[in-house]
């Protein structure tokens, strides 16, 4: 019996009797394969090409016959192939059609690893009539394509064997002979005429698929940068994670493409060389609040007052270069000596209250992430158009959990479609030896998961980590290593999370956590050398767990919505 491939016939229209073609072919002997409705697409010339040929039969010690099957009547007139309704065949006919799947097929095998094999392997064509009679085709003339070697008519059903044998002994104009090793027979099985694979999504397809969803703009924010459009300032508030980064930028992009100049201001250094790397703009400066203090005053130090002096100087002037000013992390310009200047407020009154009808002030910040002063600045506060950004679009759901637990009993609004994401990981160690080679392990198995996107911070200061000694300028392994504070906008696809005590959970510091926590987009793993009575502590007073406390450590992992990792 053949080896068919399929085991059963694809699907099929029944008036096409492939399925009684299929069980004769099948009686063939073991030596012959039949491949039904093979299927070739390929483009050329910028041109998709699509072909099938209903069987092909392949002898290792023959060759290939490409068969191309016409069931019912069928009929040549006025030149043209036609099907018993007078509608003309596709492709010139069917002796034109399985020449034609044959010269396909070569060129599969020639553009192949198997290209070799042209040479030495014979391919032939064939037309199948299985409703017609051998009789009936003695009685009719056909056209110059058609050749009665090459054609099986109903007998071939019942003998299929002396039908096929026959096409096989026909000799090629080349003179070409089928020569197959059996390394060669199983190659052109497996990868020209019945392919095998088996392909697995990489270790990293998850992480790459939720990058494409974190990166996305939401509708949300879509709006919101349509409303801005007729809006000449404005203050956004949004939770970490709700793109306000992400719409500032696409905002100062929009305003540079079309030749305007645009101030961006954020606080924290680290941001500002990342937005400088990657959303570059001849037309966009990115500065530092302190660092633009100085190059105004040309000074090393920031004097924000007399930034503030220089500004109304230059708009007295009208050689304050920019149209339009952005500023990230508006609540940190609360600082004292920034609120004292007003220099936020003077920025806005000569952008808005300029001849400029086209001038611009945004200010985007989160009340959440006050880190750097004690309160938003007056003007925030007295703003009178006040935006929100509700839905997290960079955290995985339970990321997005674990970073509002200890300040916020809200949840978080997440996008429609949100990913879930692995909780994460609270990893309780004994001392700073344990801790040093918990992250260590922690690197190497994300990295292992095709995760390399990894920062480590510290809830506390560098010079205080539990990893200060081993931390080399600025870098733990290769990876950064800085401070919740300091990467504060910014993001990785994994945080590690280190110095976690009970004074992490007071409220003067919790937003540090809250930062840290928040800053990571797919994974995240936390590190304490908190024991049980200091676990006790934070759950009693500071989490104000309801339950009875049995198992400390495991008990705060469940509270902060992540897995304990218990040494």
């Amino acid at each position: 019996m053949a080896i068919m491939i399929p085991k059963l016939p694809r699907d099929y229209e029944p008036a096409s009797l492939e399925g009684e073609m299929f069980e004769a072919l099948s009686r063939l002997s073991e030596d012959y394969y039949v491949i039904h409705s093979f299927k070739n697409v390929f483009v050329k010339d910028n041109i998709l090409h699509e072909g099938e040929t209903d069987f092909i039969i392949f002898n290792p010690n023959d060759g290939i016959i490409c068969i191309e099957a016409k069931a019912g009547q069928v009929k040549y007139s006025a030149g043209e192939w036609q099907y018993s309704t007078g509608k003309p065949m596709k492709h010139g006919g069917p002796y034109n059609q399985a020449a034609q799947n044959k010269w396909d097929l070569l060129a599969v095998i020639r553009s192949s690893s198997l290209n070799k094999l042209q040479y030495r392997i014979k391919l032939l064509h064939a037309v199948w009539f299985p409703s017609i009679k051998e009789s009936d085709m003695e009685s009719n003339r056909f056209p110059a394509e058609f050749d009665r070697n090459i054609t099986l008519t109903m007998e071939a059903l019942h003998d299929p064997i002396t039908a096929i044998k026959k096409i096989f002994e026909i000799e090629l104009e080349n003179n070409i002979k089928t020569d197959l090793s059996s390394n060669d027979v199983e190659r052109l099985l497996r990868e020209v005429i019945c392919p095998e694979f088996n392909i697995f999504p990489t270790c990293t397809f998850g992480i790459d698929l939720k990058k494409i969803v974190f990166h996305r703009l939401l509708k949300e924010q879509q709006g919101l940068l349509n409303y801005l459009t007729d809006q000449r300032s404005a203050v956004i508030n949004g939770a970490a994670g709700t793109g306000k980064t992400m719409i500032a930028v696409e905002k100062a992009m929009r305003h540079a493409r079309v030749g305007q100049k645009v101030l961006f201001l954020c606080y924290n250094t680290y941001l500002r060389e990342y937005l400088v790397e990657k959303y570059y703009h001849e037309n966009i400066d990115y500065y530092t609040v302190a660092g633009f203090a100085c190059c105004l005053c040309d000074c090393k130090e920031p004097d924000y007052k007399a930034a503030a002096d220089k500004i109304f100087e230059l708009y007295l002037k009208e050689t304050f270069q920019y149209t339009h000013v952005i500023v990230d992390e508006g609540q940190d310009f609360g600082a004292d000596q920034i609120e004292e200047a007003e220099l936020l407020q003077n920025i806005h009154d000569i952008m808005i209250d300029s001849d400029n009808a086209n001038g611009t002030f945004y200010v985007f910040y989160d009340k959440l992430q006050l880190v750097q002063a004690e309160k938003v600045p007056k003007y925030i506060a007295d703003a009178e158009c006040k935006l929100t950004l509700y839905k997290n679009c960079r955290n995985t759901e339970n990321i997005a959990i674990t970073s509002l637990k200890p300040i916020t009993e809200r949840r978080a609004i997440l996008y429609e479609g949100a990913v879930k994401g692995e909780p994460a990981r609270i990893h309780f160690r004994s001392d700073s030896n344990c801790v040093i080679e918990r992250v260590k392990e922690i690197i190497q198995g994300l990295e292992d998961r095709g995760i390399f996107d990894i920062v480590i911070l510290t809830c506390d200061t560098e010079k205080r980590s539990i990893l200060a000694e081993v931390v080399k300028n600025g870098k733990f392994q290769k990876k950064l290593f800085t401070t919740c504070r300091k990467f504060k906008g910014l993001e990785a696809d994994a945080i590690i999370l280190v110095d976690i005590t009970v004074s992490t959970f007071l409220s003067e510091n919790v937003l540090r956590y809250y930062v840290g926590a928040s800053r990571a987009r797919i994974c995240l793993e936390m590190i304490t050398t908190m024991g049980d009575e200091e676990c006790t502590s934070v759950l009693e007073n500071i989490i104000c767990y309801n339950n009875k406390i049995r198992k400390p450590k495991r008990e705060l992992a469940i509270a902060l919505n992540a897995l304990p990792n218990i040494e």
